[in-house]
């Protein structure tokens, strides 16, 4: 069958499957993997592959486009940016954005005095950075008092029952090390920018000096050298922002589950016998858990976005081309679908950690310079001034209705929801549909599998490191395999085709809205911890709105908008056009403000801010400028 090019497509009905596959765990996951790493596995590789649909999308259609090997979108003008009511700041150091950037949230002055009472201002009332830097601030605690108050809570959380397996490394001589220069720039009065002090995490697929990067093995440390800071990381350094350590991921980044039966499986905080999500699920449960105000991951299937989501967080997946990892002082991933991110407890504190990390140097594979980076001039807060316009007055949201509902019943309703919310804030909406989501599926199966599968190589083929990895990743590296040169090829002539018809939608919308995922966290099988799991069709229910984006190389954020009924988290996801991430924080900021009585705090949470404020009498209030 020959494909009409893709201007040419004149009719559009949803298209996309349910993958159908049995879930393979305990003794038959067992079994299963060293037949289908056999010489024998041809004939079930076959039906495997049929039966996804891979087959039928890459090597039974003809397709008029030509390959797009990497999604690089032309730069907006400076014009366009003040239009938007955005302000350019990638002439500024690290440590400027972020002050930039803290000028547009409401309240961010620092100056308020007041004693932690274990109720941040962020939503679900989580710590925030503001929450910190008026703490510091006001010598209601220290970033020293605050580093000790994280090595208890983090032990606390290994020693739980289960176990929350948040972080894999801690140095603690180092943490310590940040927080009494920290400190002491505060007691003088001069903090490096308005994250001075302020905590995060890195996932443990991002280089970060004085730790080694696992990516979620258990091998990694031992083949590949760390010598140098990833540029986030480098960046993120200038701002003063205290990085506490390294977070568990799923191995190799090759699910969206959060399972990892080697390295640990990191717990969710609404529910310890839920999953939270990945593969940056350690990321996602040290802010929801209250342990940081934000944390980065990276994303090239929905892996910020999908445990966002599970945790009841702000997950940002950036435009393609706008950071330099995970590519660059990184193990070698998906490079043409994935991308750093930005997980946040608030839609302010994600702004703040973008504007630290984001933009943070060139990729050297991709077509020009990254797109200049722009931040808000303000994000919304609560209702609109009497006499003003709807906050939201003039956005075109862009609904696919068989997509968006195409997940569980609760979703839905709770989605549907929010939807309305920002309607009652001007917002419009427009029902339009998204061309051919089953063949930008499949190319995206494709190609992050075959990336992935030709990176991770080398440790495939040595039998005493391949025993060494979770057997789910496994199934998925050799299958993976299967895929041609012609098939890789294929899938990026359908990346063009992906790509063309999303020029269309945001020719008539602003944004394109879905839920997050198609369920929520799901549950921990006891046995899975054990023997580990392989679920294709949950798999695809999770990654059912994610990787278009991913494909295509656009932004998208996942919004926190509740809880269902068992009370796991809920998520929203908003998609826009190329280099559009501040129109995304300030439309989530105002969703944000709308939900937050809808957010309920976890089930486990650290009270880290009260803590540090409980281990010493208060300082002498600093005068910052």
């Amino acid at each position: 069958m020959t494909l009409p090019p893709a201007d040419k497509l004149e009719e559009s009905t949803y298209d996309m499957r349910k993958n159908r596959a049995p879930r393979l765990t305990g003794l038959a996951l067992k079994l299963f993997v060293p037949f289908i790493e056999s010489p024998f596995s041809s004939p079930l590789y076959a039906k495997l592959l049929r039966d996804s649909g891979i087959p039928q999308a890459v090597r039974d259609i003809s397709v008029p486009e030509v390959a797009t090997f990497l999604p690089a979108w032309e730069h907006l003008k400076a014009e366009q940016l003040q239009a938007a009511n955005e302000e350019a700041v990638e002439h500024l150091a690290p440590r400027q954005r972020v002050d930039a950037a803290a000028q547009a949230v409401p309240g961010f002055s620092g100056k308020a005095a007041g004693e932690p009472a274990g109720q941040g201002q962020g939503a679900a009332g989580r710590y925030t950075a503001a929450d910190y830097r008026r703490a510091y601030i006001s010598g209601a605690a220290t970033p020293s008092q605050v580093a000790e108050a994280l090595f208890d809570a983090i032990a606390a959380s290994e020693a739980a029952t289960p176990s929350m397996r948040i972080f894999v490394a801690v140095d603690k001589a180092d943490v310590r090390r940040q927080a009494a220069e920290s400190s002491a720039r505060y007691k003088a009065g001069k903090p490096l920018s308005a994250l001075d002090g302020v905590p995060y995490a890195v996932k443990d697929d991002t280089d970060a000096l004085p730790y080694s990067t696992t990516g979620g093995t258990t091998y990694m440390a031992s083949i590949r050298m760390v010598t140098r800071d990833a540029a986030l990381v480098a960046s993120m350094r200038e701002t003063g922002a205290m990085m506490i350590g390294k977070t568990a991921m799923v191995e190799h980044g090759l699910s969206a589950m959060g399972l990892n039966t080697r390295s640990g499986t990191p717990r969710n905080p609404y529910n310890p016998s839920h999953l939270t999500g990945g593969s940056s699920s350690g990321s996602a449960a040290a802010v929801s858990a209250g342990l940081c105000p934000f944390a980065i991951g990276t994303d090239g299937g929905g892996s910020v976005r999908i445990p966002a989501s599970f945790c009841g967080l702000v997950g940002l997946m950036p435009t393609f081309g706008r950071d330099a990892a995970p590519t660059a002082s990184s193990p070698p991933s998906c490079h043409t679908v994935g991308v750093t991110g930005q997980l946040g407890a608030s839609v302010a504190d994600t702004l703040l950690l973008y504007a630290g990390s984001a933009n943070a140097g060139t990729l050297a594979d991709c077509a020009g310079a990254p797109q200049p980076l722009a931040v808000p001039r303000a994000l919304p807060s609560g209702a609109a001034a009497a006499g003003a316009p709807p906050a939201l007055s003039g956005l075109r949201l862009g609904l696919f209705r068989e997509w968006f509902e195409d997940a569980d019943a609760e979703i839905v309703a709770m989605c549907h929801r929010a939807v309305a919310l920002m309607v009652d804030r001007g917002a419009e909406v427009v029902e339009l549909a998204v061309p051919e989501l089953e063949l930008a599926r499949v190319a995206h199966v494709v190609i992050i599998g075959a990336e992935m599968a030709l990176a991770h190589r080398p440790a495939v083929a040595v039998p005493a490191l391949r025993r060494q990895m979770n057997k789910d990743i496994r199934v998925n590296l050799d299958v993976s395999k299967q895929f041609s040169a012609t098939d890789y090829l294929q899938a990026n002539a359908l990346r063009t085709r992906a790509i063309q018809h999303c020029k269309g939608v945001f020719k008539k919308v602003d944004l394109l809205v879905t839920p997050a995922a198609a369920v929520t966290a799901p549950i921990i099988h006891p046995q899975d911890l054990k023997c580990g799991a392989s679920d294709l069709t949950l798999l695809s229910a999770v990654m059912r709105f994610a990787t278009l984006a991913n494909l295509v190389g656009l932004p998208a954020i996942s919004l926190p908008v509740g809880q269902d009924t068992t009370g796991l988290p809920v998520g929203l996801q908003l998609m826009g056009p190329a280099w559009s991430e501040s129109q995304l924080l300030r439309v989530g900021a105002v969703l944000e403000a709308a939900v937050a009585g809808d957010l309920a705090r976890p089930r486990v949470f650290y009270d880290i801010l009260g803590a540090a404020a409980r281990a010493g009498a208060p300082e002498t209030p600093a005068v910052v400028a």
